[in-house]
């Protein structure tokens, strides 16, 4: 009875198919890692290994659907004619992973396979290398090895001993995060290819039972590509979410392809065909949107790295700025207040009388000294505070009294200025008492007051300047307020006033020489004192208000 290659295929069993499907879903695994970087010699030459498998693994299932058939004796040739490319395939790939940095020229390739193609001369004859031989009246029988066969065995044990030198060696040779590469890949591909060995080659030669035989492909050859795959994702830093998407995808196609062949049909031959088709044209889609989403990922994140640099080298230089302030500041200030001292002096007489054309200039002198005085100190305070370097003495403080003691200084500024200046405490709001004692640092808390009187007057060209200080009708809070008749400010301002460096819109046109800083310096104080600083305004124009809010001491 003649037996035709369809009888074969048809003799296949369920696990020749999973085989053959499990080493095409391998060699589109690896096609898919070699499509992420085809400049890579490795993932080349291993997708090169990965199709010797397959063709392996394809022909150890015809060979299996032979037995009982003529077929069988040229089942077994092939079988091992293939094989006999699994250990060449296999070292072109471990020396492009061991030594990527090389080249392999033909004289490399004639090296290794021209001894295989002069030893494969020998199946040409059978029983010369491997052979079948058939159990007496029986269908089956037993693979016999010929006289060649201890070479082919050597071969294929040489270039496997080579590929794991190679491996020990670049080992020995690596470190970091390549030597724990090298470490998984030399201990995967030394287990897979002894059990390849051992199931493959040897097994036949010491049992008749050929079930062993599988275990060399199914327990050596194709984990070893699926792990080998994974670990050379995961240390070439590939997009492990498209090789993903595109692996279960090609899966997906594999299997409505392989549905194509089972069409009762025409029609149903014509409708599979059609889904099919869709779904390759869909997954395209579905791909390069997983790519632009990742590509797009990437780049956010290497632009949060590099924020987070510069952020950090900002930090540094701010700091050295604060450094630099703080040491020009004090430098600065010494000279300065030695100038202000003395026209202070040559003002009040004590060194005699001075004609009232130089005193005017020298009032000038004392003035702008003053200035120059207080503009340094904002920016010792800002060195101070951006350093963590600014010391508060809390005690009990009388805020009442400390308000009252500043108005009378501020009064003659006022005065100056030609403005009215009045000072009121309300001892209605009073609960418990009229005290108006907080916890803070007395010294801060003057500082603050008296930049809120300063700026008031400053700013208003005329009108009056009032202070109020009250307690909270439940008496828990002290409430600091001054309220001024003069330039006001407009929604944009009062949103950036207490900022570092900002001034309000017009303010030039009254007052040349502010710098921005002195509420800043006010509103980071009374955030030490767990208290509130805020301005309020009408518009430009209708005056403005400013308000410190402190907890009373119970």
């Amino acid at each position: 009875m003649s037996v035709s290659i369809f009888d074969i295929i048809n003799n296949v069993s369920s696990a020749g198919w999973v085989i053959v499907t499990g080493s095409s879903l391998a060699v589109v695994f690896w096609a898919i890692i070699f499509w992420q970087d085809i400049k890579n010699r490795s993932s080349k030459f291993f997708l090169l290994f990965s199709f010797v498998v397959f063709m392996w693994g394809s022909a150890s299932v015809f060979f299996n659907a032979s037995i009982g058939t003529p077929f069988i004796y040229k089942a077994v040739t092939i079988l091992y004619f293939i094989a006999g490319f699994v250990a060449p395939t296999l070292f072109l790939a471990i020396d492009a992973f061991s030594n990527r940095e090389s080249r392999s020229p033909f004289k490399k390739f004639a090296i290794i396979f021209g001894p295989y193609f002069l030893l494969s001369l020998g199946f040409l004859k059978p029983g010369l290398i491997v052979g079948y031989e058939h159990f007496a009246g029986a269908t089956d029988g037993r693979i016999v090895f010929g006289e060649l066969f201890a070479i082919y065995i050597f071969y294929s044990v040489i270039l496997v001993a080579l590929g794991v030198r190679n491996l020990v060696k670049k080992y020995q040779e690596s470190a970091g995060i390549f030597r724990h590469e090298m470490r998984d890949f030399l201990i995967t591909f030394i287990v897979a290819a002894s059990v390849a060995l051992a199931g493959t080659l040897f097994s036949p030669l010491f049992t008749k039972n050929q079930d062993f035989f599988w275990i060399g492909y199914i327990g050596g050859a194709l984990p070893f590509l699926v792990i080998s795959g994974l670990i050379f994702i995961k240390y070439s830093f590939l997009k492990i979410k498209v090789i993903a998407t595109e692996l279960f995808i090609s899966t997906i196609v594999f299997v409505l392809i392989a549905e194509l062949f089972l069409a009762g049909s025409p029609a149903d031959l014509v409708i599979k065909t059609s889904i099919t088709i869709i779904i390759i044209f869909s997954s395209s889609f579905l791909i390069g949107s997983v790519r632009r989403e990742i590509q797009s990922k990437e780049r956010i994140t290497e632009l949060l790295v590099d924020l987070d640099r510069i952020s950090r080298r900002l930090k540094v230089l701010d700091k050295k700025k604060s450094e630099f302030l703080s040491i020009a500041s004090h430098h600065l200030r010494d000279p300065l207040t030695v100038i202000k001292g003395y026209s202070s002096m040559l003002l009040e007489g004590s060194f005699g009388e001075i004609p009232q054309s130089v005193k005017e200039s020298i009032e000038k002198i004392y003035t702008s000294s003053g200035h120059l005085i207080t503009m340094i100190s904002d920016f010792m305070d800002i060195s101070r505070i951006e350093s963590g370097n600014m010391k508060y003495v809390f005690a009990d403080v009388d805020v009442k009294k400390l308000v009252v003691d500043l108005a009378d200084e501020m009064k003659q500024n006022a005065d100056r200025s030609h403005l009215a200046f009045s000072v009121n405490v309300d001892d209605t709001t009073t609960v418990g008492g009229e005290l108006f004692v907080t916890v803070g640092d007395a010294g801060k808390l003057r500082q603050v007051f008296s930049n809120l009187i300063d700026n008031s007057i400053k700013y208003t060209p005329k009108g009056n300047v009032s202070v109020l200080l009250k307690k909270s009708h439940d008496g828990k809070k002290i409430i600091f307020n001054v309220f001024d008749t003069g330039i006001g400010m407009s929604e944009n301002t009062l949103g950036k006033i207490f900022k570092k460096f900002s001034r309000a819109d017009g303010v030039s046109k009254v007052y040349t020489e502010g710098t921005g800083l002195g509420l800043y310096v006010a509103a980071e104080i009374i955030k030490k004192h767990e208290g509130r600083i805020w301005a309020e305004s009408e518009g430009e124009g209708h005056g403005s208000s400013f308000f410190v809010e402190l907890d009373a001491k119970r």
